[in-house]
């Protein structure tokens, strides 16, 4: 049987990344490839096959390798599992993991990078902050932040320019050419489960409510959303917004800052925020909602956007990301006060705008996910 190591610091996020790393654990199972997961936090299986409707998620791994920031920096590990052959290692979070990734024995190294961030995340010094979160996962204490800053810059670089680059979207391709000129990305659009979110699309349960979807997390940029809300506030629309998102830890305190600027804006009686919320009740609530507000610019894909046009939510994003090649430009917003005029203008679109919007993403399918990634990783093993 043929060996894939899979690398993801934490599945336990949640998020898109994440979702796509079930997605190819369970890509990889049914190519009856035996997987080694190595990451730096213990996965919660009940909890993820609940958010990722995957109940055999777990059955997907044959062991959980415990690892650390420093070992995945480390040019040749002494960690039991880097003594093993593999016949592919993939690193699923490669947007802002770097990982070591040196041929030795015909391994095929495949990087899924949703957008190479960690090159512009050094120079800001706002990287430092990521490395002491992976130190924390692991219980590790930081020796040297200008060494390990360093090293991780140097493992990255290495890693983009020997491994072959997959991405999600044109808007990212371009940005990884951009970064690392010698690289030609292979475009694989993540998993959108569109079989199971279209099964709301001719719902008649749907009230004035936008849902907001996306881990709580700064860089999503969730405030923006209700600036949104106090400007339909403000125009005394009738709405309602569900804020919906898993939540780490350590983002409990912009978890916080957001239910204080919720009673700030006098919001309460509009705005909900909801967390871990498992994939029956976002079906249930996409049923009862009319509109997707996105507040994250430059999202590189928006696997959240997909889902929600899936369910016949009208999406209203930013005019820069990567979801701009899958949504209309008169759903595109430039500032916050744009996007409520946009969401007051189609918050009734009709069954038929709905259901063409639903039908525009079906080529995200998370079985065209699959087929993709079994044509590359058959094509990688048989190189081999």
């Amino acid at each position: 049987m043929k060996r894939v190591k899979l690398i993801h610091e934490d599945l336990n996020a949640g998020g898109g990344a994440e979702r796509l790393a079930a997605a190819s654990l369970e890509t990889l199972n049914e190519l009856d490839l035996s997987v080694d997961l190595v990451t730096f936090t213990k996965p919660n299986w009940t909890h993820l096959e609940k958010i990722f409707g995957l109940s055999k998620l777990h059955n997907f791994v044959d062991n959980v390798i415990k690892g650390d920031i420093n070992s995945l920096l480390e040019e040749i590990s002494n960690t039991h599992y880097d003594s093993n052959k593999y016949d592919i290692i993939m690193n699923a979070h490669g947007d802002i993991l770097p990982s070591s990734m040196l041929v030795r024995n015909n391994e095929k190294l495949i990087t899924y990078c949703h957008y190479p961030l960690v090159p512009g995340l050094i120079r800001s010094l706002k990287y430092d902050n990521i490395l002491q979160n992976y130190l924390d996962m692991s219980d590790l204490e930081l020796k040297s932040i200008d060494k390990l800053r360093s090293k991780a810059l140097a493992v990255y670089n290495q890693m983009m320019n020997n491994s072959t680059v997959v991405t999600n979207s044109v808007f990212s391709s371009n940005a990884v050419q951009q970064q690392y000129p010698h690289t030609n990305p292979l475009i694989i659009y993540p998993p959108v489960d569109t079989e199971f979110f279209s099964q709301v699309v001719s719902s008649q349960s749907r009230g004035n409510r936008i849902v907001v979807l996306g881990r709580y997390n700064p860089d999503k940029n969730i405030e923006l959303a209700l600036e949104v809300a106090k400007v339909l506030k403000n125009m005394n629309i009738k709405f309602e917004m569900s804020i919906v998102g898993n939540i780490s830890k350590i983002y409990y305190p912009y978890y916080s800052y957001l239910q204080k600027l919720v009673k700030t804006y006098e919001l309460s009686d509009y705005v909900q925020l909801r967390t871990n919320v498992d994939i029956n009740d976002l079906l249930d609530l996409f049923a009862k909602s009319k509109v997707l507000f996105h507040p994250t610019i430059g999202e590189p894909f928006g696997i959240s956007v997909a889902e929600a046009m899936s369910a016949g939510l009208v999406p209203v994003v930013p005019t820069f990301g990567g979801n701009t090649e899958f949504v209309p430009e008169k759903l595109r917003y430039n500032n916050y006060i744009e996007a409520a005029k946009i969401i007051t203008r189609f918050m009734n679109a009709t069954a038929q705008q709905r259901l063409a919007l639903s039908n525009s993403v079906k080529k995200f399918s998370k079985k065209n996910f699959k087929a993709n990634l079994k044509s590359l990783l058959n094509k990688q093993m048989t190189q081999s």
